[in-house]
This record gives C-alpha cells, sequence and structure tokens, in this order.
C-alpha cells in the first residue's frame, strides 16, 4: 500500500523517491536515473530550496537541518532559495534524503519513519538514529538498520 504523505507519493524507486524529497523538478530538471545524478548535481551544488524540502519532509526546523549539514543556522538563514550550497553540504543533504528514501520505504508512511527516527535504537547502542544523519558514517549505520528491518530483523 502506498500513502501519500507530506505531498509524496512513496511509491517509486529509492532515486525517484529521494529526488522527490529534495523538490523534485526544482531539484533537478529530470528523474535520476542513477546515484551518478545525484553525483553530478551534488558537485554543482543543490538550492536552499532542496534543503527545506528536506527539512520539511523530515518534520524538522531549519534550526535543526542546520545541525544535520553541519552549517550554523545564520549561515543558512542569510541563504536566498535559489543560492547554492557547496559541493559537501549538497552531498550530505542528498545521502540525508536517499535516507529518508530509504526508510519510507520500509515503514511506508513518512510519520512512522520521523517517529522511528527519534527514538532511542537498541542496534544504535541507544542512540536515536536521527542524531547520527550528520556524518556519512551515521547515515550508513542508519541505512544499515534500515536494511535489517527491511529483512525482518528486529532491530
Amino acid at each position: 500500500m502506498s500513502t501519500l504523505s507530506k505531498g509524496i507519493d512513496v511509491k517509486g524507486s529509492a532515486n525517484e523517491l529521494a529526488w522527490k524529497i529534495l523538490g523534485g523538478t526544482e531539484f533537478m530538471d529530470k528523474e535520476p536515473v542513477s546515484g551518478l545524478d545525484f553525483l553530478v548535481v551534488s558537485a554543482k551544488g543543490i538550492s536552499k530550496s532542496s534543503v527545506e524540502n528536506l527539512a520539511h519532509v523530515m518534520d524538522i526546523p531549519m534550526k535543526d537541518m542546520a545541525v544535520l549539514l553541519n552549517l550554523s543556522y545564520k549561515t543558512l538563514a542569510r541563504k536566498k532559495k535559489a543560492d547554492v550550497l557547496n559541493t559537501l553540504v549538497s552531498s550530505l543533504s542528498i545521502e540525508i534524503a536517499n535516507t529518508m528514501a530509504k526508510g519510507v520505504s520500509v515503514f511506508e508512511d513518512f510519520d512512522k519513519l520521523n517517529r522511528w527516527l527519534h527514538k532511542e535504537n537498541k542496534a544504535l547502542n541507544g542512540q536515536k538514529p536521527f542524531d547520527l544523519l550528520n556524518t556519512p558514517t551515521g547515515i550508513k549505520l542508519v541505512n544499515q538498520v534500515l536494511g535489517r528491518i527491511e529483512d525482518g530483523v528486529y532491530s
């Protein structure tokens, strides 16, 4: 069953979901065919607007988004919607969006995913998955746990 949440139909490939989470055609003219399309976009930099879309889907304020992206809130707040963020911030944003896409494919609902992200998790030594999304290593760990849940392993 697919659930429409945050205005996004949760059916589709992980690339398609990540693209939708980041703003669809506002983020990238065409739906990505592979991860390489995301690599090209991250090298050019993504707009603040895409980060705002991601924050909306995650149901967090931009202040928390700034923390996840290792930016000061003032720096992020000063940027206009069309301003482009640097390569590292863009890449981290895309990886977080990919994790959200994987999570929503597992939970089939953004609200359930967001509740899971903010609950302490035994598989992560009692840490909340959300708190690990600010580094590539943390994102990888969260994705591993999501993979275990997808495979039916209690996590």
